[in-house]
């Protein structure tokens, strides 16, 4: 009587760990990518605005953050002199207008979002608004919370 050796099976590779990392990375780069379009400062908290618009596309944007004056931030706290946050960095209104108007020098379309504190005083935010205006920029957004009723929020 003849025997046959028993059939070895078949290898196959299971494609659905790889699939799965593979979503994850692209979760994560897509991500990465849009945060490190925005310069969000941690010491920003955001003013609540029950129709506030969420903006489509904040990519070509250039982004001054503002703290209440004595707030610690860019290796130092702000004050009267330097009350605006750009790039992590403190800077005063001539380093504000100098900045924007290097970037838009890159950048002609640029466009600038104010990243401004609640409790900030809006002497400051008319200071960065008329540093704007030297700089050439005339395209403003502020950032706020869209709560999620008329009531108001935390």
């Amino acid at each position: 009587m003849k025997l046959r050796p028993p059939a070895e099976p078949e290898a196959t590779i299971d494609m659905t760990p790889m699939i799965d990392c593979v979503f994850l990375l692209l979760i994560f780069f897509m991500i990465a990518a849009t945060m490190s379009k925005v310069d969000l400062t941690p010491e920003v908290k955001l003013p609540i605005a029950p129709k506030a618009a969420i903006p489509e596309d904040l990519r070509g944007r250039g982004v001054v953050n503002i703290v209440p004056l004595g707030t610690p931030a860019g290796g130092g706290a702000t004050s009267e002199a330097t009350p605006f946050i750009i790039a992590g960095q403190l800077v005063d209104e001539p380093g504000l207008v100098k900045a924007i108007a290097d970037r838009r020098a890159t950048e002609p379309d640029l466009r600038v979002y104010l990243r401004v504190d609640r409790n900030a005083e809006f002497k400051i935010v008319k200071r960065a608004i008329r540093a704007c205006a030297h700089a050439g920029i005339f395209d403003l957004i502020f950032g706020t919370f869209q709560s999620e009723s008329a009531g108001g929020g935390p």
